[in-house]
């Protein structure tokens, strides 16, 4: 938009003037050739394609992949006399919650949704150090048993630790129609619980924490066996949180089989003891806790915690 003329110091350009860059001799730009440009291409696609193939052939398969848990599926008597089948679990799984498991009479796998479950009323156990043990379903109710060579399916559907996604598992199983098998130590922990507390010369923290009876409620109190000359007698105690209570005696004559017998009652905690209904009087130890027979005024044996109640569990203390 300048004024061009002699006297502005502006000079105008003639069609054949050169505006030479004092770089363009020092630089070039080299041409790729299209053989050259159809390689390059050829391997990115290459690349890409491969990188693909392995995320959607491999790893995202892998991600979704339900983490490996092994089972072993059978039947037995636990109690003495309750008939079930069960899915044992293989121990550290990492299984954090039991979403529902359910039971089919006939081979899911194959058939499919061919009939609705038997039943979805499961029951389960864990080992000592919480993992799940066991999963059953008692035949009882359900009529399901059949002879060996029927197929039944256990659908169970599991989350583990760390995720919340819900995963599915199958397991068949098939047994004979006539139970007998004891199953107890197969579906129950019969180990002692471990270390029920804390420790024992080291005081309570709080005026709180010596109050707190709550240990009570983490299983079952077995009583000190006795043996009077050819009888051998036990009691398991379970405490409820609601101030309820049931004992299990297990007596046994001789040779003869055990008669299991149930009681229930209710129960106070006044001043560091446990008064039971049918006027049984027990010391607690909140520091170690620890359940303590106390009668005649006097302290006796102290009672043994242990995670379930089983006949396996009595038989253990007596050595059978």
């Amino acid at each position: 938009g300048a004024f061009v003329d002699d006297s502005s110091g502006y000079t105008l350009l003639a069609s054949d003037d050169r505006i030479y860059d004092v770089y363009s001799s020092e630089k070039k730009v080299k041409k790729s050739s299209p053989f050259k440009t159809f390689i390059a291409f050829l391997l990115v696609v290459l690349i890409a394609g491969g990188g693909a193939l392995l995320f959607f052939g491999k790893i995202q398969p892998s991600l979704n992949k339900p983490p490996e848990v092994k089972f072993t599926a059978g039947s037995g008597v636990i109690n003495r006399n309750e008939k079930v089948v069960y899915v044992l679990l293989d121990k550290g799984s990492n299984i954090q919650y039991i979403h529902g498991a359910v039971l089919y009479d006939y081979d899911r796998e194959t058939l499919g949704d061919l009939r609705k479950a038997v039943t979805d009323d499961y029951e389960y156990t864990k080992n000592i150090d919480t993992s799940f043990r066991a999963i059953f379903f008692d035949t009882k109710d359900y009529n399901i048993v059949k002879d060996e060579n029927y197929t039944y399916t256990v659908e169970m559907n599991f989350s583990f630790t760390g995720s919340d996604k819900i995963y599915t598992y199958s397991q068949k199983i098939n047994f004979s129609g006539d139970i007998k098998e004891d199953a107890s130590d197969i579906i129950f922990d019969h180990s002692l619980s471990g270390e029920t507390g804390k420790n024992k010369n080291a005081p309570a923290e709080t005026e709180e924490d010596k109050d707190d009876f709550s240990f009570i409620n983490s299983g079952y109190w077995y009583t000190y066996p006795s043996t009077e000359g050819n009888v051998r007698s036990i009691s398991a105690f379970k405490f409820d949180k609601g101030g309820s209570f049931t004992v299990t005696n297990y007596v046994k004559n001789g040779n003869a089989d055990w008669n299991v017998s149930n009681e229930n009652g209710t129960y106070k905690i006044n001043d560091g003891e446990l008064v039971l209904s049918d006027g049984a009087v027990f010391t607690l130890d909140a520091d170690n806790e620890e359940i303590t027979e106390k009668a005649d005024g006097t302290t006796t044996q102290t009672l043994t915690n242990r995670k379930y109640n089983s006949l396996a569990n009595t038989e253990d203390f007596f050595g059978l």
